[in-house]
């Protein structure tokens, strides 16, 4: 059993092995994908080194990479940046995981191609594939999903398929998922905890069934390519349509604990459309200019309204951002083996039309030169990369229903240089060593610059800061790494220096009996070790493990920065037995994960709880155990109906995830078991 060769795209001046690229990378694709496959992206990933996910029950995922997330991590669909809102904790991406083809991660700064929002590194979503024949016919093919969570009660029913031609080709597909509450395991409760036990201040306040954790989701994604003498053109459209409740943190809604649940609704909603072209000038350039359009609006009702008494006008944020690329991409040029340059024009339009400010409404344009090259020397292969970047952010008053902090048009102005410059070094066949030093940036987003209002999921008034500069990093990789026919290995450690880190501060004033919180910036550094391990110890038995540590730190105050997960140790072990009878390509999988104690930093979201009369923000160390086996059924001839089930929480631990946004008042899911069958469509 050999482990499977991949060719990474994402973060690189060419495709190419991530054996051999200046920056970790990873790629999820095939029959990995499709068993890691989750509803959102954070949980499809959170199985990777350095890569950790903030989660909110079953229905939000929102990546983490190296102890950043957010706005500094950048999140792509084919290479172009998308905006999902991400100021708020658990602002998920709109992604649906099914619906595409492969997802490569980048560790590390990663502003040279994709401009601000990379310092943490970067996600890219491939989409369905739109690929042409060879032989002149035409090829069709696709799956179905059907799918049961037990947990949460959640059914999936997805379809998706292509049809290949030698000139047209086609690919879509649709997926509906819809879920109950999640349950917790049943650990007792006091309201109010007992004096003579005040231990009893950390129970959850709630346990069970969580009132208000459904949601339901439609997403869809269709396409279309044209090839002829000039080149290719593809056009796709993706569309995310979400309703969901969140679970509030008493007393955020109008009744206190002890009078039961109370939930807050929102809508999501999130279209694309691009078009891509992919034109051969010559023998050595290629010349793939994109157009982009983006739509996203976020509404969100008032704390204690949820989403069944429809939507109360709270807030309501939405924006248009249109892209364009044009990007050049050359074989050997002079002293240069491979490379790209490109041009990127951004611009976003919001509008802010709810009743509450959080977020303003106004304009962000963005224009971004790079150039990004690379050279191999006998073993050794460097890579080089410089972008300039030009932003302007404006908050416009006009464009904000609600009262806003400033008068008119207010605007901030950033320029900022970024570059790179890294490589590796083959030292045999199977042995690598590889580093990178990367600088990267921020520009503030409309949220931080003038947010100003109650922000209802985190039980907390947020107010903005005009005067913030951009944030610019230094980040620096060094990483061995080794890969033969049965055995991958990698060790990592990383430096990642932040001047101008934005955070949020406790002012330690209340508005109305919440707290209230004022972005600040100061400079930070965060370190940390990626170690990776797999092995093939029989024909029919993978080992593997993966440790990560990350420490992440407010240079003037010595305190941790908010959101850094804790240590994390993973170890899996699958067995593949030839068959078990009539059941083909049988697999077995059990994972354990030890996550250390983790103590909350001042302003994390959520910290109150660390001093309020239940609930925690600081987490103690767990160990959860989950289970997987699937299996085949079908003839040799042909794609066969691919059975899974798999139980997250096996034992059905009692445990708080230190990223988990519901461990302030409740406890992290339980015993959930996951049912899938994917049946292939045509041939």
């Amino acid at each position: 059993m050999a482990l499977e060769d991949v060719i990474v795209e994402a973060g690189t001046p060419s495709p190419g092995s991530p054996l051999y690229q200046a920056s970790q990378i990873n790629v999820l694709q095939g029959t990995e994908k499709a068993r890691r496959e989750s509803a959102t992206l954070g949980q499809t990933l959170d199985h990777l080194p350095g890569v950790d996910t903030v989660s909110a029950g079953n229905q939000v995922g929102k990546p983490v990479i190296r102890g950043l997330s957010g706005n500094r991590v950048r999140i792509l669909s084919n290479g172009i940046g998308t905006d999902h809102q991400q100021f708020g904790t658990r602002h998920s991406p709109n992604v649906e995981p099914f619906l595409s083809e492969r997802i490569e991660v980048v560790r590390g700064a990663s502003s040279i191609l994709y401009g601000s929002d990379g310092l943490g590194g970067a996600v890219d979503v491939k989409p369905l594939p739109l690929t042409f024949s060879d032989d002149g016919g035409r090829h069709n093919g696709g799956q179905a999903l059907l799918g049961h969570a037990t947990n949460n009660d959640q059914n999936d029913l997805g379809l998706k398929g292509s049809s290949e031609g030698a000139n047209w080709t086609f690919a879509g597909g649709l997926i509906h998922r819809n879920a109950g509450n999640v349950t917790v395991p049943d650990d007792p409760t006091f309201f109010p905890p007992p004096s003579s036990d005040p231990s009893k201040r950390h129970a959850p306040a709630y346990t069970g069934e969580l009132d208000y954790t459904d949601f339901e989701q439609l997403n869809a994604q269709l396409g279309v390519g044209y090839k002829a003498g000039f080149g290719e053109l593809r056009l796709r459209y993706t569309g995310w349509r979400n309703e969901h409740n969140f679970l509030l943190p008493p007393p955020a809604g109008k009744k206190p604990p002890a009078e039961g649940y109370e939930g807050v609704g929102q809508r999501l909603e999130n279209d694309e459309l691009r078009l891509d072209a992919m034109i051969p000038l010559d023998g050595n350039w290629t010349f793939k200019p994109t157009l982009a359009w983006q739509r996203n609006q976020r509404q969100s009702n008032g704390g204690g309204v949820p989403r069944n008494e429809l939507f109360d006008g709270t807030i309501d944020i939405e924006f248009d951002q249109y892209t364009t690329r044009l990007e050049a991409e050359h074989a050997q040029l002079g002293v240069f083996d491979a490379g790209r340059v490109g041009l990127e024009y951004r611009t976003k339009q919001q509008e802010s039309r709810g009743t509450t400010q959080l977020s303003p409404g106004g304009q962000v344009d963005n224009l971004g030169v790079f150039a990004f090259e690379e050279r191999t020397l006998g073993r050794l292969t460097l890579q080089a990369g410089l972008r300039q970047d030009w932003t302007e952010t404006v908050g416009e008053s006009s464009e904000t229903a609600a009262p806003t902090s400033f008068n008119g048009r207010d605007g901030n102005d950033y320029s900022v240089t970024s570059g790179s410059f890294g490589g590796s070094y083959a030292l045999t066949d199977r042995l690598t060593l590889a580093s990178n030093v990367g600088r990267g940036f921020r520009a503030p987003s409309l949220f931080e610059l003038y947010a100003d209002g109650q922000h209802t999921g985190v039980a907390a008034v947020q107010k903005g800061n005009q005067d913030l500069d951009a944030e610019k990093s230094l980040n620096t990789d060094l990483a061995l790494r080794w890969r033969s026919t049965r055995t991958a290995a990698s060790a990592t450690v990383y430096r990642n220096a932040i001047d101008d880190y934005i955070y949020l501060q406790d002012t330690g004033n209340n508005d109305n009996g919440l707290p209230v919180f004022r972005y600040r910036q100061t400079d930070a550094v965060l370190s940390g070790v990626e170690l990776t391990a797999r092995a093939n110890v029989t024909e029919t038995l993978e080992l593997s493990t993966t440790y990560s540590a990350v420490d992440g730190e407010n240079d003037r105050t010595g305190n941790d920065l908010p959101l850094q997960p804790a240590d994390e140790l993973q170890v899996e072990g699958t067995w593949t037995p030839s068959s078990w009878g009539p059941l083909r390509n049988p697999r077995v999988r059990l994972s354990l994960r030890h996550n250390a104690s983790k103590k909350a930093a001042p302003g994390e979201p959520f910290s109150q709880f660390d001093n309020a009369p239940f609930g925690t923000a600081s987490t103690d160390s767990y160990t959860v155990a989950d289970l997987r086996v699937g299996f085949s059924i079908g003839s040799s001839v042909g794609s066969p109906v691919r059975f899974n089930l798999e139980v997250r929480n096996l034992t059905d631990k009692s445990y708080r995830d230190f990223l988990d946004t519901y461990k302030g008042y409740a406890l992290s899911p339980g015993r959930d078991v996951r049912m899938t069958v994917k049946v292939p469509l045509g041939g």
